[in-house]
This record gives structure tokens, C-alpha cells and sequence, in this order.
């Protein structure tokens, strides 16, 4: 089986900006490079400093951490998309196909730099972007409850 493009867009929730009204704003599909573009243009150059630091430390405590889904949540794929449903909130997501690799593989078992490897390996992507979205998915789904991480 040959390598699938890494779709991020879709991964990536819509999301707007708001800034002074003579300062561009990113679109909601817009790239981590340019979101953090955005962002260095607001924050002083301390700030910034403080937020790699803290994205760097986040990102190495991550890194053996293990993703385990929720005993609450129920899902189904067809045609390499998958729907949740949180019971306890009777809330439905969906995951496109790339968000549905990522969810097939926090079963509880593997770190999440083991997945990044696995994912690295599916996907034609630089490494850094999959590591991004990866980190993005799997923080969003565990911030609306739908996996559990349990620190390495």
C-alpha cells in the first residue's frame, strides 16, 4: 500500500482570529505556520519565549503519554470516516479519514510517539506536521472527553 497525502486541513477545527481591524487575520484553514506567524506579530518577544518553552515541555510529556478512549464512547467507520458518540453527553463527532487513523491507534497501547512513528510511516507528510495535528486531535478529543491521557 502506497503513502496517503496528510490531509491537516480537515483535521484542524474552523477557527478565527480576531486582530486590529489594519492587521490581517489567518483563515480558518490556515497552516500552523501561519497561525504562529499571527501570533508573533501580537506577542513580545518574552512571550513568545515562554510559549515555545512551555510548547516544547508539553510536547516531550506527550510524547509518552497513551491515548485510551473513553469507556462512554461509541463509534463506527464506514468508507474511512468514523462517527462518535459520547453516551454521556449524547454528543456525535466525526473524523475524516486521517483523524480516523489517528483514532484506531489510541487504543491504550501505544505511546504517542509510537503512533507519530506509525502515522510518519502512512502518511506523506513532513514528520513536524504530522506531530502538530496529531498533538492538536488528540488533545481536542481528550478536552471534549472522548480519550483519556495517561501520562508515561
Amino acid at each position: 500500500m502506497g503513502r496517503q497525502p496528510f490531509i491537516t486541513a480537515d483535521l484542524r477545527p474552523d477557527m478565527t482570529v480576531e486582530s486590529d481591524p489594519g492587521q490581517a487575520s489567518p483563515a480558518g484553514n490556515a497552516t500552523t505556520a501561519q497561525l504562529a506567524e499571527a501570533a508573533r506579530a501580537v506577542l513580545s518577544e518574552g512571550e513568545q519565549q515562554q510559549v515555545e518553552r512551555g510548547r516544547q515541555d508539553t510536547r516531550q510529556d506527550l510524547m509518552s503519554a497513551v491515548p485510551r478512549p473513553n469507556p462512554d464512547v461509541q463509534g463506527t467507520t464506514l468508507d474511512g470516516e468514523t462517527v462518535l458518540l459520547h453516551l454521556g453527553t449524547g454528543r456525535y463527532y466525526t473524523l475524516n479519514r486521517v483523524g480516523t487513523a489517528i483514532w484506531e491507534t489510541c487504543t491504550g497501547s501505544q505511546s504517542i510517539q509510537a503512533i507519530h512513528i506509525a502515522l510518519c510511516g502512512r502518511f506523506d507528510a513532513p514528520p513536524e506536521r504530522i506531530a502538530d495535528d496529531l498533538f492538536a486531535l488528540v488533545t481536542h478529543l481528550s478536552h471534549e472527553g472522548l480519550l483519556t491521557i495517561e501520562r508515561g
